[in-house]
């Protein structure tokens, strides 16, 4: 049921982040909205105006990632201290298995901000 639970918590929470970054885009694309319009009559490609939006999208999610792995690791570090004095019989995950989710964290981030991005860039730049 805890699974469960925690489960349903990420996909909430990486829902929520979809859909901020989306906004995000969405606000950045309609301030430049004069700008996209004159890069087009100029001749620029769809993709040529759509890669800063991506790259930031995905600087977007990439940071909120490692803010959320740094919080992690240092409360995960101050946990397994308190733990092991206590009850050092617990076993807990190492850190090297820590490190591994981080890294898979800041991909996952990174992919959601892209699809932020996208989705944002895909309904709102129709110039």
């Amino acid at each position: 049921m805890i699974r469960i639970a925690g489960l349903l918590l990420i996909v909430f929470l990486a829902l929520a982040a979809l859909f901020i970054i989306s906004n995000t885009i969405r606000i950045t694309v309609f301030a430049r909205r004069k700008e996209i319009g004159i890069m087009k009559y100029v001749g620029a490609t769809d993709w040529f105006i759509r890669w800063p939006f991506l790259l930031e999208g995905m600087i977007l999610g990439f940071s909120g990632a490692l803010i959320s792995i740094l919080l992690l690791l240092k409360i995960y570090a101050i946990f397994t201290q308190q733990v092991y004095e206590s009850l050092a019989f617990l076993p807990l995950l190492p850190q090297v298995v820590v490190t591994n989710i981080s890294i898979f964290l800041l991909v996952v981030g990174a992919a959601i901000g892209a699809l932020g991005s996208t989705i944002s860039l895909r309904r709102f730049m129709k110039v």
